[in-house]
């Protein structure tokens, strides 16, 4: 039985496995192959890569490290977690089951795609899905934000940090974002548009959208912001608390469930690698210090307080 299930392999899992890993407790790690870092995707805001990291790069050199140190990839997918009898958590797979100690999600978020034609097409070529990652390549261009919350209002005006040319389009939506935010969008100059959009258009990157009614709206990018879809199924399983597409956690990553944590998108709050490896750190650390508090083994001389053979700590003992 290993002591840890990690359910995702992400930064966040991946970095969960490495302090689990290190620390001497065994580590199995449950993907299905899925994630949201593609071929295409070159990251140039990862810290320790000032050239760029591709998402799928950035993720094996994590499994790597994490294998270093004995950690154990699963390539099932998980379709059930549920209790024991006892105090473990039990783990179904598509091929197996098994049982752990403590939990940590770290599962992702998928995005949900308008009804566009040519989004997927031209998905990283003037189609993204984070403000945060993205904007700076936007710089004074033209660009258009999708959705009819609060959260396209919220990225629309993260947006004016690098152009003053946005708007909002809710693709025939009634738009439903808070007063305040309205408000804000009217004072920046942020127009709010509800045509039925129809199709992307563009040659190797997006130029323009064409509405329902023929009408074309240049465009340099368009930003989706329709919100973060699945990821709480497992967690709701487990009676974890979830906000709606998000599962719910504290300061120390930790869920209302024993010994289960969550980690990274599945999170909500910033999806950034950075982020995600930071809250994957914290839940796999506070996770041990759970097993330490119950008088379970955790060998802190590993995690804490590696040694080279002088004595001296190691460079790398983070």
């Amino acid at each position: 039985m290993p002591d840890i299930a990690i359910i995702g392999a992400g930064p966040a899992g991946t970095s969960a496995a490495v302090y689990a890993a290190r620390a001497d407790q065994e580590t199995y790690v449950f993907h299905d192959g899925g994630g949201t870092t593609r071929e295409v995707d070159v990251m140039e805001n990862v810290f320790g890569f000032p050239e760029g990291v591709s998402g799928p790069e950035l993720v094996s050199l994590g499994r790597e490290h994490a294998r270093k140190f004995g950690a154990e990839f699963v390539d099932e997918e998980v379709v059930r977690i549920g209790r024991t009898d006892g105090e473990a958590y039990e783990i179904e797979t598509t091929a197996d089951s098994y049982e752990a100690r403590g939990v940590v999600i770290a599962t992702g978020a998928s995005y949900e795609s308008p009804a566009i034609k040519g989004v997927d097409e031209f998905e990283g070529q003037g189609v993204s899905y984070c403000v945060e990652c993205d904007a700076y390549f936007y710089r004074d261009s033209t660009v258009a934000v999708v959705g009819a919350e609060n959260y396209a209002a919220k990225e629309a005006l993260m947006l004016l940090d690098y152009t003053d040319d946005v708007q909002v389009l809710t693709n025939g939506s009634e738009f439903a974002a808070d007063p305040d935010l309205r408000q804000r969008l009217d004072d920046e100059g942020i127009p709010v548009r509800t045509d039925r959009l129809d199709r992307l258009t563009g040659d190797e990157s997006v130029q323009a959208i064409e509405t329902r009614d023929g009408e074309s709206i240049a465009v340099d990018g368009l930003f989706v912001a329709l919100g973060a879809a699945g990821g709480t199924d497992l967690a709701e399983m487990l009676g974890v608390a979830t906000e709606g597409q998000y599962v719910r956690t504290d300061g120390s990553m930790e869920t209302n469930v024993d010994r289960v944590y969550a980690a990274g998108d599945v999170t909500g709050g910033q999806r950034q690698v950075n982020t995600s490896v930071g809250e994957g750190t914290r839940a796999a650390i506070n996770l041990l210090e759970d097993f330490r508090d119950t008088g379970e083994y955790v060998d802190y001389q590993k995690l804490d307080d590696a040694k080279s053979e002088d004595g001296k700590p190691e460079a790398t003992a983070d």
